[in-house]
């Protein structure tokens, strides 16, 4: 046996038992994370503030993660539903959550609290907005003040929008009603599976008032068949240039923020986490995603994981207090 061939068996022998070692890494041989499309679950029916922002947000996130990013709405069930679908699937990052207060913070209101909002997997904050309040375009209330000014001296006349009860607009209707000192024993909720479906309503004259994300009102106030009273904050917005800001309409303390981001199941992996945040982050100076925003009245809310997190439960009792829980 020569020399020559000793060698040769002997560097074969160590590549092997490289190859062996490396083949026994965690994660060894998988593509990184997504190999195929994602599915972006979003708890309100098609048409409505959260179902408009998935749809200006998801296209961003394909272009980024090389993937389809489709939005999946399941509306119902105040959230829950959709709630657990995403947090009983694989912990794969396949199947996503569209974040925001109706799924997470608000749900600290609920009696019993029916999921753990502490257990998920927070990914980061992408996205901020106003929440529009909207009335039927023949009413005759050019303001806040004349609508609750109607609401006192009509007493079981006004009729509006409830989501449930947990939604986002809900605690927008509740801290407008607590500002305005109005008893909400003597107003009629009407309960959709989302702002989608009750500003068509509002249109239409079946109920006198919504909310949603100004972003979902454009067409239906530059139409005339809704009037937008205000917008939530303490400016106003590109995309509704003539609406009021709340703290401009009287309303200061009425400052909520509308805002979206990602999560996914207990145990999802720090890879997809990871992954996710980079591309939120990028968006957020992204001058493309920026202008995006700014047509649907939005804007970059970015914010990472781990203070998401933060931001979410500190807000949960900020809802509790409001509720009064």
């Amino acid at each position: 046996m020569t020399l020559k061939f000793l060698r040769a068996l002997k560097m074969g022998t160590a590549a092997v038992a490289t190859a062996l070692a490396v083949s026994a890494l965690p994660g060894a041989g998988h593509a990184a994370w997504p190999e195929k499309a994602i599915q972006w679950v979003v708890v309100f029916a098609p048409g409505g503030g959260s179902d408009v922002i998935a749809r200006a947000i998801t296209p961003f996130f394909s272009k980024e993660l090389g993937v389809p990013v489709n939005v999946i709405n399941k509306p119902g069930g105040n959230q829950i539903p959709a709630i657990n679908y995403v947090m009983d699937s694989p912990p794969d990052g396949y199947i996503l959550l569209q974040e925001q207060q109706a799924a997470s913070a608000i749900k600290a209101i609920l009696d019993p609290v029916p999921i753990d909002i502490g257990a998920r997997t927070f990914g980061p904050l992408i996205a901020g907005g106003a929440n529009a309040i909207v009335v039927n375009g023949d009413l005759p209330w050019n303001s806040l003040k004349d609508m609750a000014d109607f609401i006192k001296a009509n007493p079981g006349e006004f009729t509006y929008y409830r989501g449930g009860g947990s939604s986002f607009t809900d605690m927008v209707n509740k801290r407008f009603f607590q500002l305005a000192g109005i008893d909400t024993s003597t107003i009629k909720p009407v309960d959709f599976e989302g702002a989608g479906p009750a500003k068509i309503a509002v249109a239409g004259g079946h109920i006198m008032m919504s909310g949603g994300g100004a972003g979902s009102m454009i067409s239906l106030v530059s139409s005339g068949d809704i009037k937008a009273l205000a917008v939530t904050g303490t400016q106003r917005v590109s995309a509704l240039p003539d609406v009021l800001s709340t703290a401009e309409a009287g309303f200061p303390d009425l400052d909520l923020v509308n805002w979206y981001g990602v999560s996914g199941p207990p145990g999802l992996p720090d890879e997809v986490v990871n992954r996710l945040n980079e591309v939120a982050l990028k968006l957020s100076k992204d001058p493309e995603f920026i202008a995006e925003m700014e047509k649907i009245a939005h804007y970059p809310f970015y914010k990472s994981p781990q203070d998401t997190r933060g931001f979410v439960l500190k807000e949960a009792e900020f809802y509790k207090a409001l509720a009064g829980k």
